[in-house]
């Protein structure tokens, strides 16, 4: 019988996983073990029997540790004037993260910047977020069964790409930021469009399609007709109708100062209302707003008739993938998967 070549009497014990994530904030600020314990006025001794796990430190200790280790990365992080305070910003964060390693529950609900990079790492798989939209992403029939549609496929030839496996959850327009804030879901599917409104609860990926996406209406056709824009019909009499968290609750609000608007829950109930206002005998012209393909879809489902919007014929956007605004690892990675595969191309 062979024996190992290798004395495990004299192999290295690894560090414990608190001291692991201590360090990497240590090699990112500088400092040593020692002016760490001596800033928060522990023994260096205690540090070594951490990292071998002979003990673990207090809530308190780790609260101390979290706060002393933000004040130094502001330091290295800051972009003066404008960011003073990045890490004690995101403290949250750090003080969750240091919890977690030393094994108890999280305090807050914050997490740090590239949290989800690093849970995608850790457990090589991605939850992504989405929801309906016309040819992009569709629910399944089955419940327990993947969405289908051109963006999911897309998303999950990425998924591959990053050797990760793609996990899938159905969220309204409105359930979006706060699931991404609290990173119920690691990115939504690229089918979301870029919009100024959307930079301070998204960062986006490049875009994932060739085609750019514009803003569109749709109007029922006996009171469409001889009418090619929006602008065209008389501004009291139009009704502008639109998802709320979608891209045409965005464009209604532009236009708010010209036109009375309706709101829904989502694009059924929105398309029922267009339907049976114009099939009232009243004065009110009911128009849905979305984008130029979702718009598209609709009037050929229900015998519509699309028209412009002059006032916003300069808004160019495309579809892509949106994650939390701290994840810059993630955002980078996909952008760097992007360029490799062919884009999405809408027929």
């Amino acid at each position: 019988m062979t024996s190992s070549t290798r004395n495990p009497s004299k192999s290295t014990p690894s560090k414990s996983e608190f001291v692991q994530v201590v360090e990497k904030y240590l090699q990112e600020v500088g400092w040593t073990n020692q002016e760490l314990m001596n800033e928060i006025q522990i023994g260096e001794t205690q540090f070594y029997r951490w990292a071998r796990g002979e003990s673990v430190p207090r809530k308190a200790i780790v609260n101390r540790i979290a706060v002393s280790l933000a004040r130094r990365l502001d330091r290295t992080r800051q972009k003066l004037p404008h960011d003073p305070f990045p890490a004690s910003d995101e403290i949250d964060g750090i003080v969750n993260e240091l919890l977690e390693a030393a094994g108890y529950r999280a305090a807050v609900k914050g997490k740090g910047a590239d949290c989800s990079w690093h849970e995608i790492a850790k457990n090589r798989s991605w939850t992504l977020g989405y929801t309906e939209v016309p040819t992009l992403s569709q629910i399944p029939d089955k419940p327990g069964s993947s969405p289908t549609g051109l963006a999911i496929q897309y998303a999950e030839q990425i998924g591959r790409l990053l050797g990760v496996n793609t996990i899938w959850e159905y969220l309204t327009w409105q359930e979006m930021p706060l699931a991404i804030r609290e990173r119920r879901v690691h990115g939504i599917a690229p089918f979301f469009l870029a919009l100024p409104e959307r930079f301070f609860d998204y960062r986006f990926s490049e875009a994932c399609t060739e085609e750019s996406y514009s803003l569109s209406a749709v109007i029922v056709s006996q009171q469409g007709n001889n009418f090619a824009v929006l602008e065209d019909l008389p501004n009291k009499r139009v009704e502008l109708v639109h998802v709320r968290g979608e891209i045409g609750s965005w464009a209604a609000a532009v236009l708010s100062d010209s036109y009375q608007h309706q709101e829904f829950e989502d694009r059924k109930k929105a398309i029922s209302h267009l339907l049976a206002t114009a099939g009232r005998a009243n004065d009110v012209i009911p128009i849905f707003l979305s984008d130029s393909l979702t718009c598209q879809c609709i009037s050929k489902e229900n015998n519509l008739q699309v028209i412009k919007i002059e006032r916003l014929k300069n808004v160019k956007t495309a579809p892509a993938f949106a994650f939390h605004p701290d994840e810059e690892k993630l955002t980078t990675a996909i952008n760097s998967a992007i360029g490799i595969l062919p884009k999405i191309h809408i027929k």
